[in-house]
């Protein structure tokens, strides 16, 4: 992982957008902190689409929680199971 200031990294833009592939990125730093990233967008992509796939399954909302229960293990198999497809 490379760490860059943003000041540093103003100057030098054009490059880092180009070094950037894959899971390889740079984070931006201001102050000290973590502000931002610089990732290929493709990474960016399949990210989303795997959150959007943990978060389908994962969500409840609060308002069902009395409704919840926990599920065995047999059937979170066959979750990871249809996941593989």
């Amino acid at each position: 992982m490379n760490i860059i200031p943003v000041t540093k990294a103003r100057s030098i833009l054009g490059e880092l957008a180009e070094k950037v592939s894959g899971e390889k990125y740079f984070i931006l730093t201001k102050g000290g902190n973590a502000k931002a990233a610089i990732v290929d967008i493709n990474y960016l992509d399949r990210l989303r689409k795997a959150v959007a796939k943990v978060f389908g399954k994962t969500y409840i909302d609060p308002r069902l929680s009395k409704y919840t229960r926990i599920f065995p293990n047999s059937e979170i198999k066959e979750w990871l199971k249809e996941d593989e497809l």
